[in-house]
């Protein structure tokens, strides 16, 4: 098989899911919806290029090829990983509102089981978490600047193209127009799928989902059991976050954005909204 033409390397809880939904649907494009978590897996990674390839195994050689894997911006092993893969690759990036981001993967480790804090403790510690689970920082994975710097030292701006979460739902054909553009795909065999992916659902016994995650660890049968139960039948959605603390960390972004829309030339005006 040849390689791969591009990746959603991120970000996480910005709407890749549903991004990779719109690419497929056009039948030159052929993107696995589960995440291959290569790059930034060692267990996966120790396996070779062969176990990668053979989970594009579905996919013609006549397809665009890519995958999509949200953690892959965020980890600082990958973008040397990828450009000794494919120095060619196109890296496709989605980014929203920084606030509603962290929020967002908060109540998602909520759903899993792996978070015990309020949010507003779990951002206060995060300094200190982080240090021992880098997958703790909240806030840290909304700072997009940091990551597209780490992947500007292998490859180049042109190698990449940028969307706002944002736009992407208020307009969603105009943002596909541009992606197909950059990813050099004939744009009349595309149709938008209505469909909304991935969407948290807090879970009802979110302590003993927590204590049993804990014990005997995501893959067991139990585990996944009770979470089937803790989220079966609930409707999407959670509490929505303070006024002052979103005000707070608004500020805490501002800087970082403002070099994001320096870098990018995305209009991120939105994000200053809220």
């Amino acid at each position: 098989m040849r390689k791969i033409d591009f990746i959603i390397v991120g970000a996480m809880k910005a709407g890749t899911n549903s991004l990779a939904l719109q690419l497929n649907s056009n039948p030159q494009v052929c993107i696995p919806l589960k995440e291959a978590h290569f790059f930034d897996n060692e267990e996966n990674f120790s396996k070779g290029v062969e176990w990668y390839e053979s989970f594009f195994k579905e996919c013609s050689i006549d397809n665009v090829i890519g995958e999509k894997t949200p953690t892959y911006s965020y980890s600082e092993k990958v973008p040397r990983r990828i450009y000794d893969y494919n120095s060619d690759v196109k890296l496709v990036w989605i980014f929203r509102n920084p606030v509603d981001r962290a929020y967002s993967n908060y109540w998602h480790a909520v759903k899993l089981g792996s978070e015990k804090y309020s949010f507003e403790k779990a951002v206060k510690l995060e300094p200190k978490r982080i240090e021992q689970n880098i997958f703790k920082g909240y806030l840290k994975r909304s700072i997009y600047i940091e990551q597209i710097e780490r992947y500007l030292e292998f490859f180049k701006l042109k190698n990449m193209h940028f969307l706002l979460f944002e736009e992407f739902v208020k307009n969603p054909t105009e943002n596909m127009r541009m992606l197909f553009e950059f990813l050099n795909i004939p744009f009349n065999n595309f149709q938008y799928k209505d469909e909304i992916k991935n969407i948290t659902v807090v879970p009802r016994m979110p302590r003993l989902l927590r204590k049993t995650r804990e014990a005997i660890g995501e893959k067991s049968l139990i585990y996944r059991g009770i979470r089937f139960l803790a989220t079966r039948g609930k409707k999407p959605g959670y509490a929505k976050i303070s006024p002052e603390l979103r005000a707070e960390l608004n500020k805490h972004f501002e800087e970082h954005n403002e070099k994001l829309k320096d870098l990018t030339g995305l209009n991120i005006a939105a994000w200053k909204k809220k």
